[in-house]
């Protein structure tokens, strides 16, 4: 049996990482809104924010509790990301919205700075191709 002061701090520890996940969550729907992408990248982010979440809460839980799973540590991860989204989130809305449209900017002029070198390549190639003809077949009438 744990003592009571071992369950508060896992309780509170508990709560704390639940919020952490919340921020994580809001900061993700924020960035996508930013970013603007479609539907197919949309599904391929979704999936790599849920593999990270799961390494993110299952480390937290390993440390808080030597990854003890119990419906109560359930309960508080919820509790937790409850409390963000109820009392932190309005208040940092604003800036987390700055910060993911300047990430989102950034990383689209690092995009294009990267996309940039193959697109002037294969525009050149095309350029080339389109300019070349095919060598004349020999005429028959000289033999």
């Amino acid at each position: 049996m744990l003592g009571l002061l071992t369950q508060v701090k896992i309780f509170v520890l508990t709560l704390l990482l639940g919020g952490i996940a919340g921020f994580v969550i809001h900061f993700y729907q924020l960035g996508i809104k930013a970013l603007r992408v479609g539907k197919h990248i949309l599904y391929l982010l979704d999936f790599f924010l849920w593999i990270f979440m799961i390494l993110l809460v299952s480390m937290g839980m390993m440390l808080i509790n030597q990854g003890a799973l119990r419906f109560y540590t359930f309960l508080f991860l919820i509790l937790g990301g409850m409390i963000y989204f109820k009392a932190l989130a309005p208040r940092l809305y604003r800036p987390l919205q700055v910060i993911a449209e300047a990430g989102a900017y950034l990383l689209r002029m690092l995009v294009g700075q990267i996309i940039k070198p193959g697109l002037w390549l294969i525009n050149k190639i095309r350029l080339k191709w389109r300019n070349h003809r095919p060598p004349m077949p020999p005429d028959d009438s000289d033999f």
